[in-house]
């Protein structure tokens, strides 16, 4: 993963016209597994990750609209582990917007969601590696790009 989200225009904008009209609710973990231990008794240089993410529509009824960001993260050699974790991001339509349409949520799927739940996804990662005796650099900020 090259962490960067890239948008056409069109789709950046329908995004960043629904996020104008949507108050962020709460992020929370909804579920996490992580397997996997570092070497026992040996010290190691930071190791690099492959990472997966996914975002998806959960819920999208009345003025909620509900997301699950996953992020899948992995490291195949002979240290092998994986963390896998999927937070869901609330958001209300604020009282009186206009509701969203269909190409909306999927526009805005794709890019703010992600962007929400980035440093709680982050600090997951970090913890739970550290924690399995897996030295890693930290995952890069997550970055949106507007393509033509």
């Amino acid at each position: 993963m090259d962490f960067t989200i890239q948008l056409r225009k069109p789709q950046a904008e329908q995004a960043e016209a629904l996020q104008a009209r949507l108050q962020l609710k709460d992020i929370t973990l909804y579920e996490c597994e992580a397997k996997g231990a570092g070497p026992a008794n040996a010290g190691m240089d930071p190791v690099t990750l492959t990472a997966d993410l996914d975002s998806a529509v959960s819920l999208a009824e009345g003025s909620n609209i509900d997301f699950a960001v996953t992020i899948r993260v992995a490291r195949d050699d002979e240290l092998t582990f994986h963390i896998e974790a999927t937070f869901l991001v609330r958001y209300r339509l604020f009282d009186g917007a206009k509701p969203a349409s269909k190409a909306e949520i999927t526009a805005f799927c794709r890019s703010y969601p992600a962007m929400a739940a980035w440093p709680y996804i982050r600090e997951t990662v970090q913890s739970l590696s550290s924690k399995m005796g897996f030295p890693t650099e930290p995952l890069p900020l997550l970055r949106v790009i507007a393509r033509p």
